[in-house]
């Protein structure tokens, strides 16, 4: 599953640059670990959810904290 934090007034060309610093904001954070990647040539989040233990309250943190990010971002730049 790979998805993008699109807020509705950010412009498409706009949207890769946005998502790129958040996954970065999203390593110095620490709160989840979620990778960056390029799917259909566009930067997308990857999260891996492999452990056994991971609750739905665990992906919904990652939702939270991307969209905390992603906001922070918006008003930083």
């Amino acid at each position: 599953m790979c998805f993008r934090y699109r807020p509705k007034d950010v412009a498409e060309v706009d949207l890769d640059a946005l998502n790129m610093r958040i996954g970065q904001a999203l390593l110095e954070d620490g709160r989840v670990y979620v990778g960056t990647t390029r799917y259909g040539g566009r930067v997308a989040f990857r999260p891996a959810i492999v452990n056994w233990r991971t609750s739905e309250a665990d992906v919904d943190l990652i939702t939270d904290v991307i969209r905390e990010l992603g906001t922070r971002a918006l008003v930083a730049a």
